[in-house]
């Protein structure tokens, strides 16, 4: 029987780190067609502040995404799509969403002055974060210390 299941690649173009992600059709498929449809974006990887060990990349269009399969407290090499209006007092003064991806743990899902927020599972990367993509997962954390980094996403 063929794999026919749909994968994207995430990668830093400027230094080549790259993983690929199983969508997770069954789980959240409004959420996979959405993300589907955006691809490719390249984008400014930035690194969580209130999160923990994600990086994100704001997209171009702000679209509220399905309530498929929410998630709060996140494992590595989950991708997520979130999606905020900007109502918040200290929040955005419009809507935005964003792809996010962890690659560590301890993470849970938070948004600005740290208040809990969820957002829609819709990808996983196999394998183990401490063996499988560990450079991927090294690239990530660099965003933190040296600051946002060009990242790609498309299908694969």
């Amino acid at each position: 029987m063929p794999d026919t299941k749909r994968r994207i690649k995430l990668s830093f173009p400027t230094t080549g780190e790259f993983v690929v992600a199983d969508l997770l059709d069954e789980d959240a498929p409004a959420v996979c067609d959405l993300v589907w449809q955006f691809l490719p974006v390249e984008h400014p990887a930035i690194h969580g502040m209130y999160s923990g060990a994600e990086v994100f990349v704001l997209l171009d269009q702000a679209v509220p995404p399905a309530a498929e399969n929410l998630v709060q407290i996140p494992l590595p090499g989950e991708l997520f799509y979130y999606y905020e209006e900007g109502r918040g007092a200290a929040g955005s003064r419009g809507p935005f969403s964003e792809i996010c991806f962890v690659y560590g743990r301890g993470v849970v899902l938070r948004g600005h002055e740290g208040i809990a927020v969820q957002a829609s599972l819709f990808a996983r990367v196999p394998g183990d974060w401490k063996h499988d993509w560990t450079a991927f997962a090294e690239a990530c954390r660099r965003c933190r210390w040296e600051g946002p980094r060009p990242l790609r996403i498309e299908r694969a």
